[in-house]
């Protein structure tokens, strides 16, 4: 038998991005600085699942579609492989000619993560190491079989953090020889094949939306996440899938790849889009016969163990109740089964929305926003799911009125089941090239600081009563101490922030209590 001497194209991203995380709401955490989230607790959260030579079992969704376009292009599934980053030392060799690393937040500078060092600031603890996130993308372009081979490798790095890298200047410091920004179905064939023979290839490249015709089915299983609609369409400036055209993906592609998934384990299905409920539709309001269509023909498949979605418009939501209601009962949730979906609040302030998000309101009218968000939360709520919620705080056009608006919506979303994270504003998506919309990244208002206390504070509230249902798909033994860590975590969470930053917050929720009693 032959030895074994690399793959020729290896795929990967850092360990936090293609882990199964248990199957928990635990990922997260890979935004967390090391200075309280060490290695060790990346082995124990940020499982990988892989085979010979390092081939994952289940990986990154957009890892499995970059693979996907490059067998449908006539690459042979033996030379392409997605790999487990901890084991690159099995999978790269003296014929190993691209590296494709897929990046989120390679940096550790985007939202979430500046969002995390507020909060541990505001609990009294200092950070200065990088993210987990950042640390484990970094440790690949430092891996030593990377090293060894790299006079003979061509680097191509793609993802949705790649602008971090761009913007930053350092794409030759790593030693990145091509940056693909967008998607990159289209234009990663040629890309790769090039490098592949040894071409020169362009040191960035632009890919352009993908016809849904053209956008291949995953060959590798993808966790679960299946696409069902990608972009989205209503031009948030600081998105980038809100700039993308929205496109629905047919119903023979959606059932091939959950049959892609199914056969390599998984069973429980996550239906990806960053509107679920327009799945079908050539505008902005719901085509319920088509979302009814969708999960009657995909709750029928038996070996589903449970399906869930990810992410909703609070706007679609409101504009058809009973198709909301409808979703929620045929994906089988109540109080007592709940589900999370995500959703972007962005700013209580309509005079805010109407600069950064003007589409976001529609069909309604932007100076209606609060409302809309309280009344779809609410929505979503009896129907069976809490809230994930995002809002947008620290805009350089950002006035005292309008950070008092994300205030008062903050407060009144208190008594609801939505968690409220603001998010520090960093120019993304198309603000990077609004000279307005530079400046600093620092929370200088003190507003804003309470702003982010208060909302923290109630949702750390809120997940240590959720603990236990955010963790339930894992493993009995994982489940076990992932919960218990997660509980502790807010405990110790809540007990800082109050003993360090939050004498106003005890008192705004005494207030509250009262008010209610």
């Amino acid at each position: 038998m032959d030895r074994f001497e690399g793959f020729k194209i290896v795929l990967t991203g850092d360990e936090s991005l293609v882990s199964t995380y248990h199957h928990t709401y635990l990922g997260f955490s890979s935004g967390l600085p090391m200075d309280v989230f060490p290695s060790l607790l990346g082995n124990i959260i940020f499982p990988t699942l892989s085979g010979e030579h390092g081939r994952m079992k289940t990986s990154q969704y957009g890892l499995c579609k970059i693979e996907a376009s490059l067998i449908d292009n006539g690459f042979s599934r033996s030379d392409v492989a997605i790999v487990d980053p901890r084991r690159l030392d099995e999978a790269i060799g003296p014929e190993t000619r691209v590296l494709g690393i897929g990046v989120l937040d390679p940096l550790g500078i985007n939202y979430g993560t500046a969002l995390l060092r507020v909060v541990l600031s505001l609990m009294g603890v200092e950070t200065r190491l990088q993210s987990y996130m950042s640390w484990a993308t970094m440790k690949i372009f430092n891996n030593d079989a990377v090293k060894k081979y790299r006079n003979r490798i061509k680097v191509i790095v793609g993802g949705q953090g790649v602008w971090e890298i761009i913007d930053s200047g350092l794409q030759h410091r790593l030693g990145i020889d091509c940056i693909v920004e967008g998607e990159g179905e289209l234009v990663a064939p040629k890309i790769f094949r090039t490098a592949l023979e040894g071409g020169e290839i362009p040191s960035y490249v632009k890919g352009p939306p993908v016809p849904v015709d053209r956008i291949p089915v995953i060959k590798t299983p993808s966790r679960g996440l299946v696409e069902v609609t990608r972009g989205c369409g209503r031009g948030c400036l600081f998105c980038n899938p809100t700039l993308l055209m929205f496109r629905s993906i047919p119903m023979d592609k959606i059932l091939k790849e959950i049959a892609v998934n199914i056969e390599g384990g998984e069973r429980n299905i996550t239906l990806h889009s960053e509107d679920f409920l327009r799945y079908g539709s050539t505008s902005l309001l719901p085509n319920e016969d088509k979302v009814l269509n969708l999960l009657n023909t995909v709750t029928k498949i038996p070996e589903i163990n449970s399906i869930s979605i990810d992410f909703v418009t609070a706007s679609t939501a409101l504009s058809n109740p009973k198709l909301v209601k409808t979703v929620g009962g045929m994906l089988g949730l109540s109080d007592r089964n709940p589900a999370i979906i995500q959703m972007g609040i962005e700013s209580g302030s309509p005079r805010i929305i109407k600069i950064i998000a003007p589409g976001k309101p529609k069909p309604f009218n932007y100076e209606e926003w609060p409302k809309i968000v309280e009344e779809a939360v609410n929505l979503l709520n009896d129907s069976g799911w809490w809230i994930c919620a995002t809002i947008i705080v620290n805009l350089p056009q950002e006035t005292e009125e309008d950070i008092e608006m994300n205030m008062r919506l903050v407060e009144r979303l208190e008594h609801y089941n939505v968690f409220v994270f603001p998010l520090p504003f960093i120019p993304s998506g198309s603000l990077r090239k609004v000279k307005d919309m530079a400046g600093t990244h620092k929370i200088v208002s003190t507003r804003n600081l309470e702003l982010i206390a208060l909302a923290v504070y109630d949702a750390i509230k809120k997940i240590k009563s959720l603990s236990k249902h955010l963790v339930a798909k894992a493993p009995f033994g994982v489940r076990q101490v992932l919960g218990a860590l997660l509980y502790v975590a807010s405990v110790i969470g809540l007990r800082r922030l109050q003993r360090n930053s939050l004498d106003a917050i005890i008192d705004h929720f005494k207030a509250r209590e009262r008010i209610l009693i």
